[in-house]
């Protein structure tokens, strides 16, 4: 089965070149930093190739054995002017690291399936994500773009976690996060709001038989509660920041940040990107300003995300939970 946004069928790249401009470093593994010795070495180029490929020293990460060189003035080595990159242009695509091959495409391997979406630090997939209507996902017996078995950011297998623990309900609790998220009927901060409620009610249930009723009352009261609301939100044929907003967290839920780092901090993490979208926000009318200005701490929100996500889980916003 395959589980997947509906945007990863949209998605083209633009090749604007910025995530070769980004602050992150590309690491391989040993395999490839081998394979492209021989490409140069072939090439005649071996003297490059020592100055380019920088082995890691001391401890290093399972997967990452050396990583490239970045200009002088930032962007990858391999960044042309023209926005392409000439390592694909002398070896073809496949001879890449994984992470040039798969971003912005966002693989999981879970046990209900291969998962698929797409990093909101991409502007080409943020353009994707600027429309009025919800995001959605997808579940198909096709493949919707070829990910080899290693290129899989995470795994979640949620039936390996105890009886009582909430993450054994991993999958109910991500279906419900996101009907939360994407409740028009609220706003943003009233969304934002349920969600915290909902998981301190979910981490102060009791450890036993009555776990699985309990959580389920719970996510009931919502629906039921959501039923009662009166519309807040006026019907718009445009995309608003508010729904832009909307999508961006509703993909982010979908990467399993709730499983990965547990329902607390996954709501810190949440919780703190939405008190960063809030100080971006102006009173300026026009609403393309202010589109901008979304857009662009929401890119560098999921690049903080996927880099530096201890700028995300630290201070701790709600001791509460």
């Amino acid at each position: 089965m395959y589980i997947y946004m509906d945007i990863i069928n949209e998605f083209s790249c633009e090749m604007c070149g910025q995530c070769c401009q980004n602050d992150w470093q590309v690491t391989m593994d040993e395999e490839s930093y081998n394979r492209n010795y021989q490409l140069f070495l072939k090439n005649g180029k071996e003297e490059e190739f020592s100055k380019i490929f920088i082995p890691i020293a001391g401890k290093q990460k399972l997967g990452e054995y050396a990583y490239i060189r970045k200009k002088s003035k930032g962007g990858c080595w391999f960044l042309e002017e023209n926005h392409l990159c000439r390592l694909q242009e002398e070896a073809g695509h496949s001879h890449l690291d994984t992470v040039c091959q798969t971003f912005p495409r966002y693989p999981m391997n879970t046990s209900r399936g291969r998962e698929l979406t797409l990093s909101f630090s991409c502007p080409a997939v943020v353009k994707l994500a600027s429309r009025v209507r919800p995001l959605e996902i997808i579940r198909s017996l096709k493949e919707p773009i070829i990910v080899h078995a290693n290129q899989e950011v995470v795994h979640v297998y949620p039936e390996q976690r105890f009886s009582y623990h909430p993450l054994r309900y991993y999958f109910e609790l991500e279906h419900h996060f996101i009907d939360l998220l994407q409740y028009r009927m609220i706003t943003i901060d009233e969304r934002i709001q349920r969600l915290k409620e909902t998981i301190e009610k979910i981490l102060h249930l009791p450890q036993d038989d009555t776990f699985s009723q309990k959580l389920n009352e719970i996510i009931y009261a919502n629906y039921d509660s959501l039923d009662q609301k009166d519309d807040v939100m006026e019907p718009v044929n445009y995309c608003t920041p508010d729904i832009l907003i909307e999508n961006f967290f509703m993909n982010f839920v979908f990467k399993k940040p709730f499983y990965l780092y547990g329902l607390q901090s996954g709501m810190q993490l949440l919780d703190s990107m939405w008190k960063q979208i809030k100080n971006t926000r102006t009173s300026d009318p026009t609403i393309s300003t202010e589109m901008e200005r979304i857009s662009t701490v929401i890119m560098n929100l999921e690049f903080q995300y996927s880099h530096n996500r201890s700028v995300l889980l630290n201070p701790v916003f709600f001791p509460n939970l």
